[in-house]
């Protein structure tokens, strides 16, 4: 039987593609450009890793074909990796440390952690095709222990951006209330394969970022699409089309269109996200998807044609 959330989006998108393009029938992969890959998500966290099937089957209703699972620690990575494995083809995952997930480890750990991760990135190139979830988080930090974690968090943004410059793999950067020391931070490790996710800065922000180098990407979630980012709706606008992702961060961040219907957010609602970004965008519609599925494959160096449209 199906959900009611597979329903909404059957119905709804379906609608959609006849309304737009009635020569499809409504059937999603009868045209390669309402394919959406989820770019960043945690398919292991609670709320969905215990239902994995029905997540799938939402995923498929919403024509949301690839996933990316990220990891935020030692622990989840592995949980990641496993999951990219046990879906098997159009899913892939990250490795790393979050900064709130590693800002209470011991100083100078950093390294350590990386050799680690190393050492799994090379045992499983198929699956792990970039390095983070890194980044910064200074709006986490502890009253009276801020300056000590903050200097943790620098330590590992530095050796998980060294690491995937060593590997030549992308690097996941997530920042909040640390903007200068991100673009510092980056600026300094010299990496220029880069992708700000779940963007809530500015256009200027992003401008300087891109200044800095033109492999850096700007991942949109469900942030995008709620009353009071303003700001974030700007810089949607405002950043070249081939530098823009879409994603859930799954189970967090319910797109505002969703809130009322779904406690937690999941791959599926990626649709949400690139539907409230056509509003914002010149684009045709069609146009926009196509060229953020593109993006998407290859930032993360994947082939653009997913499994089940091999021949």
């Amino acid at each position: 039987m199906r959900t009611a959330l597979q329903s909404s989006l059957h119905w709804g998108f379906a609608a959609f593609l006849c309304r737009h393009f009635p020569e499809t029938g409504g059937h999603y992969f009868d045209i390669i450009a309402f394919m959406i890959f989820d770019t960043h998500c945690h398919g292991y966290w609670h709320g969905l890793a215990d239902r994995q099937e029905e997540v799938r089957r939402n995923m498929n209703a919403a024509g949301v074909v690839r996933s990316m699972h990220v990891g935020t620690s030692l622990e989840t990575s592995l949980k990641a990796l496993k999951l990219a494995r046990d879906w098997g083809e159009d899913t892939w995952c990250s490795i790393g440390f979050h900064p709130s997930a590693c800002q209470d480890l011991p100083r100078n750990s950093a390294t350590n952690y990386a050799e680690q991760l190393e050492s799994i990135i090379l045992a499983n190139r198929d699956k792990v095709v970039a390095v983070g979830e890194s980044g910064l988080d200074y709006y986490h930090v502890t009253a009276g222990r801020k300056d000590e974690q903050k200097r943790t968090q620098q330590e590992f943004f530095r050796a998980q951006a060294e690491l995937s410059r060593l590997l030549h793999l992308p690097l996941i950067i997530h920042t909040r209330d640390a903007a200068e020391d991100t673009i510092a931070l980056l600026k300094e490790s010299g990496a220029r394969q880069a992708v700000i996710h779940c963007f809530s800065e500015n256009a200027e922000f992003a401008r300087r970022l891109m200044t800095w180098s033109d492999g850096i990407y700007f991942s949109f979630s469900g942030i995008l699409t709620y009353k009071r980012s303003l700001a974030v709706q700007q810089a949607a606008r405002a950043i070249p089309l081939e530098q823009i992702l879409v994603e859930t961060d799954a189970p967090f961040l319910v797109p505002q269109d969703m809130r009322d219907a779904f406690p937690i957010n999941e791959p599926a609602l990626t649709r949400s996200v690139m539907e409230y970004l056509k509003t914002l965008r010149t684009e045709p519609g069609e146009t926009l998807e196509q060229a953020v599925w593109q993006n998407s494959n290859r930032f993360f160096g994947i082939t653009e044609f997913p499994a089940r449209n091999k021949a």
